[in-house]
């Protein structure tokens, strides 16, 4: 029970401090051990932090360097443009 109000009292100041982070939180194509993890512990997290956590599995899977999907001058228009509208989709979510 301590620790999840600390996690509680925590994320409560976090919002606080950060409004802007508060949307929603991905975790995007977790290995199948690090999933079955992080799902063991979520029903440890406060409700708000639940509710904000979204298991995903797509937008990073035909990455193979994220450099493809950078900005710079050494990325793919294409995959960026593809990722980017894949992220975006899930945000609608």
């Amino acid at each position: 029970a301590t620790f999840r109000k600390a996690l509680s009292a925590a994320s409560t100041k976090a919002n606080e401090l950060y409004p802007s982070l508060a949307g929603p939180t991905f975790l995007l194509n977790l290995p199948k051990l690090l999933g079955a993890l992080v799902k063991l512990f979520t029903p440890l997290f406060p409700e708000e932090v639940r509710k904000r956590l979204k298991f995903e599995r797509g937008p990073l899977k035909d990455v193979d360097d994220l450099v493809d999907i950078s900005g710079g001058e050494l990325g793919n228009a294409d995959a960026r443009e593809k990722f980017l509208n894949e992220v975006d989709t899930l945000l609608e979510n």
